[in-house]
């Protein structure tokens, strides 16, 4: 009977997984990874089918935080994890934190590039990630042979501006929520379509890495 009790604890666990739109009429490897996630539940993850939640986001910097707003309030996860798509690396990336900072270097989908706007006026300049044992994941997408890092700069873009949105909703309204987030490589395609230089990862073992993460989520 405990371990019944203590299976069914981890499974009421609420895990939010996000993704990106493309910000042209490009792809954006994290909402292809979240609509495979989504769309074909890797093994490891069936457990946990009716406690997951998947999300893509909208590219525009002036609509994102109320999207979030908007989406953190009617799902009230446990866990949010972010995805972000970072062209040129060359392995899965753990963000250690979020700045307060909106610096665009290329446009979002609505054109907007801002330079140097706080992403929350009066807040903060930082959180620090709130996801458990990073260095241990790390270790153990490695040890699955998928190459993965901890990251010290989640950059000034849309990623960044999703994550801190994240750390303020738990340092605001849900002080329990633990919150992450992830840039993964390119895609095959993104290199065959656009990227020919540019290092890539194939979507089996990306999903293979969100999966494991979420699942250590869980315990």
């Amino acid at each position: 009977m405990l371990m019944l009790n203590s299976t069914l604890k981890m499974r009421d666990v609420k895990v939010l997984v996000t993704g990106f739109k493309p910000n042209d009429d490009g792809l954006n490897a994290s909402e292809l990874v979240v609509n495979s996630l989504q769309n074909h539940l890797p093994e490891l993850l069936r457990p946990y089918k009716d406690c997951l939640y998947f999300r893509v986001l909208p590219g525009n910097t002036h609509i994102l935080g109320q999207a979030i707003a908007e989406m953190l309030t009617e799902i009230a996860p446990d866990v949010c994890i972010g995805i972000g798509q970072a062209r040129g690396y060359n392995r899965i990336a753990l963000e250690r934190m979020a700045k307060n900072l909106r610096y665009f270097v290329t446009l979002d989908s609505a054109g907007n590039a801002p330079k140097g706007e706080p992403v929350v006026t009066g807040a903060p300049t930082a959180y620090w990630s709130s996801l458990p044992e990073q260095e241990e994941l790390v270790s153990l997408l490695n040890n699955h042979t998928i190459p993965a890092r901890l990251s010290n700069d989640c950059g000034t873009h849309l990623c960044n501006q999703a994550f801190y949105h994240y750390l303020r909703w738990q340092a605001t309204q849900q002080p329990t929520l633990k919150a992450g987030f992830v840039h993964i490589p390119a895609l095959p395609e993104q290199v065959i379509q656009a990227w020919s230089e540019s290092p890539f990862m194939p979507i089996s073992m990306t999903c293979h890495a969100l999966a494991l993460i979420i699942d250590r989520q869980m315990t």
